[in-house]
């Protein structure tokens, strides 16, 4: 997996109301920008899956529902950000917990009438048999008896975690149910029993008309469900995921339906401050999820449809376009040659982003074309994403990884913190990653030869002085500013 570094997410191609949501959230727990735009983004899915579906130019009609694979070390902070982005679906849950309590007491009750009820004509169907009487005569109370048996409430929650099949089928199971897995602890995702299933969670994220399970109690059957996927795994327990099911995974094109992300750590560069944080932009934020939740269990209580969004006649031209830019691109020898799997869900993936950036901001009518370009910005973002983690191109040398280790390191510990120069030793040894005398002094060479850096000696009178790394104010102004 390469350890190249990701360029700036593309944060402003996102609304004003999105966009500040997340760069406020950035700002306050100074997490990586594309770990908080994945949570922001993951929230969105979550919340306009069970009230939007879009038909692409294409012709095909599909859910906004979005999957997230993040990958990072663990301190990165994904558990409180998602826990603030998603603030409104966790209380929505815990509404549901509630209403989930009074469902099954009455089940309970309702259940016990049932079975003092047959407990009274398997009495009577007793006495029929020792007195030799007729059977059939029993036979249609019994079995309208039996259709009123009944069925244990399946529980209504948004939020899964580690789910196994069975779960997963019950959770989803009537019609048009919407839940996501979304987990900070990838670990348990990935060594969960659902992702033994690759082919459940395609079909869900198609957008299956209809799925089920059998088992020995009886039959389990899904219509119209919806799910979002979200998770954050630590590199190297990705790794041993990917060397037993890689295979599996891109071979299937379940790997390719994931929006990924692998951002610059923050660990190291925060500042603590005893400033009080002030929320502006997340509250608006939150209310217009919680609107949607609350438009969505509407929806399903009236039996009603989901809307249906279109794109305008210019968007599907701009969809064209660039169907046919990346289409070329995907040739022997091109850059995304490699990565042909998801390369070819691009599109359908941008259409998605469309109708959640449409939706979730109250626009009206047909989705426009500033809309789908928004949404290509964001999803071209994780084309190259995919692309550095997954393609040819991530085999790079040790060498590049320490320059650009090294490189980012610097930005980040000094220039950023308006210093333009820094002791070679104090580097050396503490940078992190790259302490190997060898090894840091041919990445620093390299840094030399592209002109990001130049070496002296400040003498101060006795021994050999003390050596500086300087940094170039042009190089580092350019990478400061991007």
């Amino acid at each position: 997996m390469s350890t190249l570094l990701p360029p700036a997410y593309p944060v402003d191609a996102m609304y004003s109301l999105v966009r500040d949501a997340v760069w406020e959230v950035r700002d306050q727990i100074q997490a990586p920008d594309a770990l908080v735009a994945g949570s922001v983004l993951t929230a969105m899915s979550m919340a306009c899956q069970g009230n939007i579906d879009v038909l692409l130019p294409t012709g095909l009609i599909r859910p906004p529902s979005l999957f997230f694979a993040m990958f990072g070390q663990s301190g990165e902070r994904k558990t409180t950000v998602d826990s603030l982005v998603c603030t409104p679906i966790h209380e929505h849950d815990k509404a549901y917990s509630a209403a989930n309590a009074d469902a099954l007491a009455h089940y309970e009750a309702t259940l016990r009438m049932w079975q003092a009820e047959d407990a009274a004509l398997q009495r009577k169907l007793g006495k029929a048999v020792q007195q030799c009487e007729d059977l059939e005569q029993y036979r249609d109370n019994l079995v309208a008896h039996a259709r009123l048996k009944p069925r244990k409430p399946a529980p209504m929650r948004i939020v899964h975690q580690n789910i196994t099949e069975r779960p997963l089928m019950e959770a989803l199971q009537g019609d048009g149910k919407s839940i996501a897995i979304v987990s900070d602890e990838g670990e348990i995702v990935l060594k969960g029993g659902v992702m033994s299933k690759m082919g459940l969670l395609n079909k869900a994220w198609d957008g299956a008309a209809s799925l089920s399970l059998d088992r020995m109690d009886g039959h389990v059957q899904v219509t119209n469900p919806r799910m979002t996927v979200s998770f954050m795994i630590q590199e190297e327990v990705f790794q041993e995921f990917w060397d037993k099911r890689g295979h599996t995974a891109r071979g299937s094109g379940h790997m390719a339906r994931y929006l990924v992300a692998f951002p610059a750590s923050t660990v190291g560069f925060r500042r603590m401050t005893l400033q009080d944080h002030t929320w502006t932009c997340l509250p608006p934020f939150h209310d217009r999820l919680n609107e949607l939740l609350v438009t969505a269990d509407q929806r399903r209580a009236n039996n009603d449809s989901r809307t249906l969004l279109e794109f305008s006649i210019e968007a599907k031209e701009l969809w064209v376009r660039s169907q046919n830019r990346v289409e070329s691109l995907m040739r022997p020898g091109e850059c995304y040659f490699g990565i042909k799997d998801f390369a070819s869900k691009f599109l359908e993936i941008a259409g998605r982003v469309a109708a959640i950036f449409h939706y979730f901001n109250g626009l009206q009518g047909q989705i426009s074309r500033e809309t789908l370009e928004r949404a290509l910005d964001v999803v071209d973002w994780h084309l190259d994403e995919f692309n550095r983690i997954f393609g040819d191109s991530n085999r790079v040398s040790q060498l590049q990884q320490d320059v650009q280790y090294l490189g980012y390191y610097l930005l980040n510990r000094y220039w950023n913190e308006g210093h333009d120069k820094a002791s070679w030793n104090e580097v050396r040894t503490r940078n992190g990653s790259v302490r190997d005398q060898k090894r840091f002094e041919a990445a620093m060479r390299e840094l030399w030869r592209e002109g990001s850096v130049r070496f002296d000696t400040e003498s101060s009178g006795r021994g050999k002085g003390k050596r500086y790394i300087y940094l170039n104010p042009q190089q580092f102004q350019a990478i400061a500013s991007t």
